[in-house]
Protein backbone atom coordinates (compact mmCIF):
# COMPACT_ATOMS: atom_id res chain seq x y z
CA UNK A 1 0.00 0.00 0.00
CA UNK A 2 0.86 3.65 -0.96
CA UNK A 3 0.63 5.68 2.01
CA UNK A 4 1.45 9.61 1.80
CA UNK A 5 2.02 11.19 5.79
CA UNK A 6 1.46 14.98 5.25
CA UNK A 7 3.23 16.61 8.41
CA UNK A 8 4.61 20.13 9.68
CA UNK A 9 7.24 19.19 11.53
CA UNK A 10 7.59 15.52 11.10
CA UNK A 11 5.83 14.54 14.36
CA UNK A 12 4.88 11.31 12.43
CA UNK A 13 8.02 9.93 11.16
CA UNK A 14 7.84 7.77 13.93
CA UNK A 15 4.90 5.81 13.15
CA UNK A 16 5.84 6.26 9.25
CA UNK A 17 8.85 4.27 10.44
CA UNK A 18 6.38 1.45 11.66
CA UNK A 19 4.28 1.72 8.44
CA UNK A 20 7.78 0.95 6.22
CA UNK A 21 8.61 -1.64 8.30
CA UNK A 22 5.24 -3.63 7.46
CA UNK A 23 6.23 -3.22 4.09
CA UNK A 24 4.38 -0.21 2.84
CA UNK A 25 5.72 2.23 0.18
CA UNK A 26 5.40 5.59 2.97
CA UNK A 27 6.27 9.13 2.09
CA UNK A 28 6.54 11.62 4.19
CA UNK A 29 5.89 15.53 3.17
CA UNK A 30 7.58 18.01 5.64
CA UNK A 31 6.25 21.51 5.38
CA UNK A 32 8.89 23.13 7.14
CA UNK A 33 12.31 23.18 4.83
CA UNK A 34 14.88 22.77 7.60
CA UNK A 35 13.54 19.24 8.13
CA UNK A 36 15.16 17.76 5.06
CA UNK A 37 17.56 15.73 6.45
CA UNK A 38 14.87 13.91 9.03
CA UNK A 39 14.00 10.27 7.37
CA UNK A 40 15.43 9.94 5.11
CA UNK A 41 16.82 6.85 3.85
CA UNK A 42 13.95 5.60 6.44
CA UNK A 43 10.88 6.57 4.64
CA UNK A 44 10.09 8.60 1.39
CA UNK A 45 11.05 12.14 1.24
CA UNK A 46 9.23 14.11 -1.36
CA UNK A 47 9.72 17.80 -2.24
CA UNK A 48 5.72 17.85 -2.87
CA UNK A 49 2.77 16.07 -1.88
CA UNK A 50 0.47 16.53 -4.60
CA UNK A 51 2.13 14.25 -7.41
CA UNK A 52 2.02 11.53 -5.04
CA UNK A 53 -1.98 11.88 -5.27
CA UNK A 54 -3.13 10.04 -7.74
CA UNK A 55 -1.28 6.53 -6.68
CA UNK A 56 -1.44 7.14 -3.12
CA UNK A 57 -4.16 4.54 -1.41
CA UNK A 58 -4.26 6.26 2.18
CA UNK A 59 -3.16 9.81 3.59
CA UNK A 60 -2.47 10.28 6.99
CA UNK A 61 -2.37 13.85 8.64
CA UNK A 62 -0.07 14.20 11.36
CA UNK A 63 -0.95 17.37 12.63
CA UNK A 64 -4.01 19.50 12.35
CA UNK A 65 -4.14 22.23 9.58
CA UNK A 66 -4.71 20.29 6.91
CA UNK A 67 -8.42 20.24 7.03
CA UNK A 68 -8.67 22.24 4.30
CA UNK A 69 -7.99 19.51 1.77
CA UNK A 70 -10.72 16.86 2.85
CA UNK A 71 -13.19 18.12 0.06
CA UNK A 72 -10.21 17.49 -2.23
CA UNK A 73 -9.28 13.94 -0.91
CA UNK A 74 -13.11 13.50 -1.03
CA UNK A 75 -13.47 14.55 -4.08
CA UNK A 76 -10.59 12.06 -5.53
CA UNK A 77 -11.66 9.39 -3.28
CA UNK A 78 -8.55 9.51 -1.33
CA UNK A 79 -8.89 7.82 2.35
CA UNK A 80 -8.00 9.88 4.55
CA UNK A 81 -7.28 9.86 8.97
CA UNK A 82 -7.39 13.09 11.35
CA UNK A 83 -8.51 15.70 8.30
CA UNK A 84 -11.55 18.12 8.62
CA UNK A 85 -11.97 21.99 9.24
CA UNK A 86 -14.14 21.36 12.57
CA UNK A 87 -11.92 18.81 14.06
CA UNK A 88 -9.05 20.66 13.10
CA UNK A 89 -10.98 23.85 14.94
CA UNK A 90 -11.61 21.68 18.16
CA UNK A 91 -7.94 21.71 18.75
CA UNK A 92 -6.87 24.92 17.78
CA UNK A 93 -9.37 27.08 18.71
CA UNK A 94 -9.95 27.13 22.16
CA UNK A 95 -13.50 28.82 22.19
CA UNK A 96 -14.28 26.51 19.32
CA UNK A 97 -13.28 23.73 21.94
CA UNK A 98 -15.14 24.85 24.74
CA UNK A 99 -18.34 25.42 22.92
CA UNK A 100 -17.98 21.89 21.28
CA UNK A 101 -17.85 20.89 25.00
CA UNK A 102 -20.34 22.64 26.29
CA UNK A 103 -22.92 21.86 23.53
CA UNK A 104 -21.75 17.78 23.82
CA UNK A 105 -22.26 18.14 28.04
CA UNK A 106 -18.92 17.71 28.68
CA UNK A 107 -18.06 18.83 32.14
CA UNK A 108 -14.42 21.24 32.21
CA UNK A 109 -12.68 23.83 34.79
CA UNK A 110 -14.52 26.83 35.46
CA UNK A 111 -13.11 28.76 32.01
CA UNK A 112 -12.68 32.24 30.70
CA UNK A 113 -12.26 33.73 26.99
CA UNK A 114 -10.71 36.47 25.69
CA UNK A 115 -9.64 38.05 22.36
CA UNK A 116 -6.07 39.36 23.93
CA UNK A 117 -4.49 38.93 27.13
CA UNK A 118 -4.89 42.39 28.61
CA UNK A 119 -8.78 41.66 28.58
CA UNK A 120 -7.68 38.65 30.84
CA UNK A 121 -5.98 40.41 34.00
CA UNK A 122 -8.79 40.99 35.49
CA UNK A 123 -9.76 37.50 35.74
CA UNK A 124 -10.29 36.66 40.17
CA UNK A 125 -7.16 34.63 40.86
CA UNK A 126 -8.38 31.30 42.85
CA UNK A 127 -6.71 29.36 45.47
CA UNK A 128 -4.99 26.62 43.37
CA UNK A 129 -4.18 28.98 40.28
CA UNK A 130 -5.13 29.94 36.92
CA UNK A 131 -3.99 27.86 33.40
CA UNK A 132 -3.05 29.87 30.58
CA UNK A 133 -3.85 28.59 26.85
CA UNK A 134 -3.71 30.11 24.02
CA UNK A 135 -5.51 29.22 20.85
CA UNK A 136 -3.70 28.34 17.36
CA UNK A 137 -0.70 25.69 16.64
CA UNK A 138 1.43 27.45 19.54
CA UNK A 139 4.54 26.75 21.64
CA UNK A 140 3.84 24.47 24.73
CA UNK A 141 5.94 26.78 26.82
CA UNK A 142 3.28 29.24 26.48
CA UNK A 143 0.61 27.12 27.75
CA UNK A 144 1.39 28.10 31.69
CA UNK A 145 0.56 26.99 35.14
CA UNK A 146 0.52 29.62 37.26
CA UNK A 147 0.58 29.31 41.20
CA UNK A 148 0.55 32.93 42.06
CA UNK A 149 -0.57 36.01 40.95
CA UNK A 150 2.41 37.50 39.89
CA UNK A 151 3.13 34.56 37.46
CA UNK A 152 -0.42 34.79 36.07
CA UNK A 153 0.23 38.69 35.27
CA UNK A 154 3.87 38.47 33.60
CA UNK A 155 2.96 35.28 31.64
CA UNK A 156 0.05 37.07 30.34
CA UNK A 157 2.94 39.75 29.13
CA UNK A 158 4.96 37.40 26.94
CA UNK A 159 1.83 36.83 24.65
CA UNK A 160 1.03 38.68 21.65
CA UNK A 161 -0.98 41.88 22.18
CA UNK A 162 -3.61 40.24 19.58
CA UNK A 163 -3.09 36.52 20.49
CA UNK A 164 -6.69 34.79 21.20
CA UNK A 165 -6.86 32.59 24.59
CA UNK A 166 -8.61 30.92 27.38
CA UNK A 167 -7.86 31.08 31.07
CA UNK A 168 -8.92 27.91 33.52
CA UNK A 169 -8.94 27.32 36.91
CA UNK A 170 -6.53 24.90 37.79
CA UNK A 171 -7.99 21.45 39.21
CA UNK A 172 -5.91 19.12 41.24
CA UNK A 173 -6.61 15.51 40.54
CA UNK A 174 -5.14 12.63 38.26
CA UNK A 175 -4.40 13.63 34.93
CA UNK A 176 -5.43 10.95 32.36
CA UNK A 177 -6.10 10.98 28.01
CA UNK A 178 -8.63 8.57 26.72
CA UNK A 179 -8.50 7.65 23.20
CA UNK A 180 -11.06 6.45 20.85
CA UNK A 181 -10.72 5.77 16.84
CA UNK A 182 -13.81 6.72 14.72
CA UNK A 183 -14.62 5.41 11.12
CA UNK A 184 -16.92 7.85 10.19
CA UNK A 185 -20.16 6.51 11.85
CA UNK A 186 -18.87 5.72 15.16
CA UNK A 187 -16.29 4.10 17.57
CA UNK A 188 -13.80 1.72 16.98
CA UNK A 189 -13.61 -0.42 20.14
CA UNK A 190 -11.78 -0.67 21.97
CA UNK A 191 -10.92 2.54 23.45
CA UNK A 192 -7.88 3.43 25.32
CA UNK A 193 -6.14 5.55 27.94
CA UNK A 194 -2.85 7.62 28.43
CA UNK A 195 -0.60 8.53 31.34
CA UNK A 196 1.53 10.95 29.92
CA UNK A 197 4.30 13.25 31.62
CA UNK A 198 4.54 16.35 29.71
CA UNK A 199 7.56 17.85 32.07
CA UNK A 200 11.68 17.67 30.93
CA UNK A 201 12.87 16.13 34.18
CA UNK A 202 11.77 13.43 37.01
CA UNK A 203 9.12 14.15 39.09
CA UNK A 204 7.43 16.55 36.43
CA UNK A 205 9.81 19.82 37.02
CA UNK A 206 11.31 21.76 34.32
CA UNK A 207 9.77 22.81 31.22
CA UNK A 208 6.85 22.17 28.95
CA UNK A 209 7.60 19.99 26.79
CA UNK A 210 4.38 18.35 25.28
CA UNK A 211 5.69 14.92 26.00
CA UNK A 212 8.45 13.30 27.20
CA UNK A 213 6.93 10.01 27.17
CA UNK A 214 3.46 7.47 28.37
CA UNK A 215 1.85 4.58 29.10
CA UNK A 216 -0.68 3.29 26.93
CA UNK A 217 -3.47 0.89 27.93
CA UNK A 218 -6.59 -0.64 26.38
CA UNK A 219 -9.66 0.41 27.94
CA UNK A 220 -13.26 -0.35 27.93
CA UNK A 221 -16.42 1.45 28.19
CA UNK A 222 -16.18 2.72 31.43
CA UNK A 223 -16.93 5.65 33.63
CA UNK A 224 -13.83 8.46 32.10
CA UNK A 225 -14.71 6.96 28.36
CA UNK A 226 -18.42 7.91 28.72
CA UNK A 227 -18.40 11.30 30.27
CA UNK A 228 -15.53 12.74 27.19
CA UNK A 229 -14.93 10.58 23.99
CA UNK A 230 -18.38 8.74 23.93
CA UNK A 231 -20.30 12.57 24.43
CA UNK A 232 -18.74 13.50 20.86
CA UNK A 233 -20.56 11.00 19.00
CA UNK A 234 -22.69 13.21 17.47
CA UNK A 235 -20.49 15.73 16.21
CA UNK A 236 -18.08 13.06 14.66
CA UNK A 237 -20.68 11.73 12.82
CA UNK A 238 -22.28 15.09 11.70
CA UNK A 239 -18.58 15.45 9.90
CA UNK A 240 -17.50 11.66 9.38
CA UNK A 241 -14.16 12.29 11.25
CA UNK A 242 -12.05 9.09 10.94
CA UNK A 243 -9.39 8.86 13.04
CA UNK A 244 -8.13 9.20 16.82
CA UNK A 245 -9.82 11.56 18.93
CA UNK A 246 -8.05 12.46 22.70
CA UNK A 247 -9.47 14.18 25.42
CA UNK A 248 -7.09 15.15 28.00
CA UNK A 249 -9.01 15.41 31.26
CA UNK A 250 -8.50 15.83 34.92
CA UNK A 251 -10.57 12.93 37.27
CA UNK A 252 -10.86 13.65 40.73
CA UNK A 253 -13.45 13.00 43.72
CA UNK A 254 -16.09 15.28 42.34
CA UNK A 255 -15.88 14.34 38.64
CA UNK A 256 -14.38 13.98 35.14
CA UNK A 257 -12.98 17.63 33.92
CA UNK A 258 -12.15 17.87 30.51
CA UNK A 259 -9.30 20.10 29.48
CA UNK A 260 -8.47 19.46 26.12
CA UNK A 261 -8.70 17.64 22.46
CA UNK A 262 -6.88 16.26 20.20
CA UNK A 263 -7.69 15.01 17.19
CA UNK A 264 -4.78 13.47 15.36
CA UNK A 265 -2.34 10.91 16.15
CA UNK A 266 -1.22 11.62 19.87
CA UNK A 267 2.61 11.92 20.31
CA UNK A 268 4.25 9.70 21.60
CA UNK A 269 1.00 8.32 22.55
CA UNK A 270 0.96 6.37 18.97
CA UNK A 271 3.99 4.66 19.29
CA UNK A 272 2.89 2.76 22.29
CA UNK A 273 -0.22 1.94 21.10
CA UNK A 274 1.66 0.82 17.62
CA UNK A 275 3.84 -1.56 20.32
CA UNK A 276 0.52 -3.05 21.86
CA UNK A 277 -0.93 -3.86 18.80
CA UNK A 278 -2.18 -7.02 17.49
CA UNK A 279 -2.34 -6.28 14.13
CA UNK A 280 -0.51 -3.84 11.59
CA UNK A 281 -0.81 -0.53 12.33
CA UNK A 282 -1.67 -0.46 8.13
CA UNK A 283 -4.35 -2.07 8.33
CA UNK A 284 -5.41 -0.20 11.44
CA UNK A 285 -5.44 3.34 9.72
CA UNK A 286 -6.99 2.09 6.01
CA UNK A 287 -9.36 0.27 7.70
CA UNK A 288 -10.66 3.41 10.17
CA UNK A 289 -9.97 5.58 6.94
CA UNK A 290 -12.12 3.50 4.59
CA UNK A 291 -15.44 3.32 7.28
CA UNK A 292 -15.28 -0.60 8.50
CA UNK A 293 -13.05 -0.67 11.41
CA UNK A 294 -15.36 -1.97 14.24
CA UNK A 295 -12.87 -3.16 16.60
CA UNK A 296 -8.84 -3.40 16.85
CA UNK A 297 -6.71 -6.08 18.37
CA UNK A 298 -5.39 -4.66 21.30
CA UNK A 299 -4.65 -6.58 24.28
CA UNK A 300 -6.77 -6.28 27.63
CA UNK A 301 -3.86 -7.55 29.64
CA UNK A 302 -0.73 -5.71 28.33
CA UNK A 303 0.34 -2.24 28.73
CA UNK A 304 2.56 -0.16 26.14
CA UNK A 305 5.37 2.77 27.18
CA UNK A 306 7.42 5.15 25.06
CA UNK A 307 9.99 7.01 26.38
CA UNK A 308 11.28 10.03 24.27
CA UNK A 309 14.99 10.65 23.51
CA UNK A 310 16.43 14.23 22.86
CA UNK A 311 19.51 16.00 22.78
CA UNK A 312 20.62 19.65 24.13
CA UNK A 313 19.93 22.27 23.53
CA UNK A 314 16.36 20.81 23.23
CA UNK A 315 13.71 21.85 24.19
CA UNK A 316 15.10 25.30 24.81
CA UNK A 317 17.01 25.65 21.22
CA UNK A 318 16.87 24.37 17.86
CA UNK A 319 20.49 21.79 17.19
CA UNK A 320 23.34 23.74 15.56
CA UNK A 321 24.03 22.71 11.78
CA UNK A 322 27.98 21.26 13.25
CA UNK A 323 25.44 18.71 15.23
CA UNK A 324 24.18 16.89 12.04
CA UNK A 325 25.41 13.23 11.19
CA UNK A 326 26.51 12.54 14.96
CA UNK A 327 25.92 8.59 15.31
CA UNK A 328 22.88 7.31 16.83
CA UNK A 329 23.61 3.98 18.23
CA UNK A 330 20.93 1.65 19.59
CA UNK A 331 21.34 -2.08 20.64
CA UNK A 332 20.72 -4.15 18.03
CA UNK A 333 17.91 -6.17 19.14
CA UNK A 334 15.97 -3.41 19.90
CA UNK A 335 15.28 -3.37 16.26
CA UNK A 336 10.98 -2.85 15.80
CA UNK A 337 11.13 -1.10 19.39
CA UNK A 338 13.55 2.02 18.77
CA UNK A 339 11.28 4.73 16.11
CA UNK A 340 13.77 6.88 14.55
CA UNK A 341 12.75 10.78 14.26
CA UNK A 342 15.10 13.59 13.95
CA UNK A 343 17.43 11.00 12.37
CA UNK A 344 18.73 9.61 8.65
CA UNK A 345 20.33 6.75 7.90
CA UNK A 346 23.77 6.53 6.08
CA UNK A 347 25.24 3.16 4.98
CA UNK A 348 22.47 1.75 7.15
CA UNK A 349 23.38 3.61 10.08
CA UNK A 350 21.10 6.01 12.32
CA UNK A 351 22.73 9.74 12.42
CA UNK A 352 21.77 12.72 13.74
CA UNK A 353 19.47 15.34 11.59
CA UNK A 354 19.82 18.37 13.57
CA UNK A 355 16.18 19.63 12.59
CA UNK A 356 14.54 19.65 16.61
CA UNK A 357 16.42 17.48 19.01
CA UNK A 358 13.99 14.68 18.86
CA UNK A 359 15.97 11.23 17.88
CA UNK A 360 13.63 8.62 18.90
CA UNK A 361 10.77 7.38 20.71
CA UNK A 362 11.84 3.89 22.47
CA UNK A 363 9.13 1.74 22.96
CA UNK A 364 8.16 -1.64 24.96
CA UNK A 365 5.08 -3.77 26.38
CA UNK A 366 4.47 -5.74 29.75
CA UNK A 367 1.94 -7.21 31.72
CA UNK A 368 2.32 -4.66 34.27
CA UNK A 369 3.73 -1.35 34.09
CA UNK A 370 6.91 -2.35 36.17
CA UNK A 371 7.58 -4.86 33.32
CA UNK A 372 7.04 -2.71 30.48
CA UNK A 373 9.26 -0.02 32.59
CA UNK A 374 11.57 -2.73 33.04
CA UNK A 375 12.29 -3.69 29.48
CA UNK A 376 12.34 0.07 27.69
CA UNK A 377 14.74 1.17 30.03
CA UNK A 378 17.21 -1.57 29.77
CA UNK A 379 17.21 -0.56 26.29
CA UNK A 380 17.93 3.16 26.64
CA UNK A 381 20.42 2.35 29.18
CA UNK A 382 22.22 0.07 26.38
CA UNK A 383 22.31 2.75 23.83
CA UNK A 384 25.23 5.57 22.95
CA UNK A 385 24.05 8.74 22.15
CA UNK A 386 26.20 11.58 23.27
CA UNK A 387 24.56 13.76 25.77
CA UNK A 388 21.17 11.38 25.58
CA UNK A 389 18.97 13.28 27.66
CA UNK A 390 15.27 11.43 28.69
CA UNK A 391 13.31 10.67 31.89
CA UNK A 392 13.97 8.03 33.58
CA UNK A 393 10.46 7.72 35.43
CA UNK A 394 7.81 7.33 32.66
CA UNK A 395 5.36 5.03 33.97
CA UNK A 396 6.14 5.05 37.32
CA UNK A 397 2.67 6.58 38.64
CA UNK A 398 0.34 4.21 36.65
CA UNK A 399 -0.41 1.73 39.03
CA UNK A 400 -0.78 3.92 41.94
CA UNK A 401 -2.84 6.46 39.21
CA UNK A 402 -5.08 3.05 38.19
CA UNK A 403 -5.66 2.20 41.92
CA UNK A 404 -7.19 5.24 43.02
CA UNK A 405 -9.21 5.52 39.52
CA UNK A 406 -10.90 2.16 40.47
CA UNK A 407 -11.27 2.94 43.98
CA UNK A 408 -13.31 6.03 43.07
CA UNK A 409 -15.39 4.48 40.28
CA UNK A 410 -13.96 5.27 37.29
CA UNK A 411 -12.46 2.12 36.22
Amino acid sequence: MRILVLSREGDGLGFAQALAREGHDVHVWIADRRARRAGVGIVGRPAAWRPLLPQTDLIVCDMVGFGHLRRLFDKMGKPVISCHPDSDRAELDRQFGLALMRLAGIQHPRTWTFSRPSEARAVPFPPKGLVIKPSGNKSTALTTVNRTRDQYLWNLERLPADQPLIVQERVDGIEVSTEGWFNGHDWVRPFNHTFEEKRLMDGGVGPNTGCMGNVVLAADENRIVRETVLKLTPFLRKISYRGPVDVNSIVNTQGVFALEFTMRPGYDAIEALTELLREPLGTLLFEVATGVKREMDLPSDEYGIAVRVSVPPWPHARPSAEQAGMPLRFPREAGKHVYLTDAYLEDGQPRYAAFDGVVAKVTARGRSPSEARGRVYRTLTNMRIPDAQYRTDIGQRVHSNLTLLRSMGYL
